[in-house]
């Protein structure tokens, strides 16, 4: 008889996680058929998180992955579930309804989870914030440059033709605002919860 302990659980948590995001891929190229163009499609943060995450959370099961990389996944897909919460739910991401809770809601959820579940086992210090926004930003100025040669954006708040770049250079303060705000609260959770853990640990 197979003794269920803790490190089995987070690791069958953590299969799980890279399962669903393997489901939904794989549901929305169904689903889309001739509509799924996976330039565009991989030019999602959605997506790129969603991908990262699952990367990590499928090593994560197996060895222990560095504090640092494992709270850029957190920090990436907390904030995509809480951008399309409050500025895309109810719009048309071109993303059928499974592929869609699954990657915006139960993704962030889980990661969150398996964060505070098994806290990281180094501080995560002032250095790896800033590293943390690198992508994000990174991402922006991908998405402007080849929005502007295709004319196509992954998002309306992206999309200088639905409100001009003024509007562009608003929601983009809002949102790195809103990632820096959640990488600070990622650090010092994973600090403190991993902090609460060592010490409880037997010596």
């Amino acid at each position: 008889m197979v003794r269920v302990t803790r490190a089995l659980l987070v690791r069958a948590w953590r299969v799980a996680g890279f399962l669903l995001v393997v489901a939904a891929e794989i549901h929305l190229v169904v689903v889309l058929g001739d509509r799924f163009v996976p330039a565009d499609h991989y030019s999602y943060f959605t997506i790129e998180s969603n991908l990262f995450a699952a990367l990590v959370l499928l090593a994560g099961a197996f060895r222990p992955v560095p504090a640092p990389v494992r709270g850029a996944a957190v920090l990436y897909l907390v904030t995509t579930g809480i951008v399309y919460a409050v500025l895309l739910r109810g719009v048309d991401v071109q993303t059928p309804e499974f592929a869609n809770f699954a990657l915006h809601s139960a993704m962030p959820l889980l990661v969150a989870v398996d964060w505070l579940a098994d806290p990281p086992r180094t501080r995560l210090r002032g250095g790896h914030v800033l590293w943390w926004l690198v992508f994000p930003l990174a991402y922006v100025a991908y998405t402007l440059v080849r929005g502007s040669v295709v004319g196509w954006y992954p998002y309306p708040f992206l999309d200088p033709a639905q409100g001009g770049y003024g509007q562009v250079a608003a929601m983009s303060l809002f949102v790195a605002c809103t990632i820096g705000v959640l990488a600070v609260v990622v650090a010092g959770v994973g600090n403190r919860m991993g902090s609460s853990s060592r010490v409880s640990e037997p010596r």
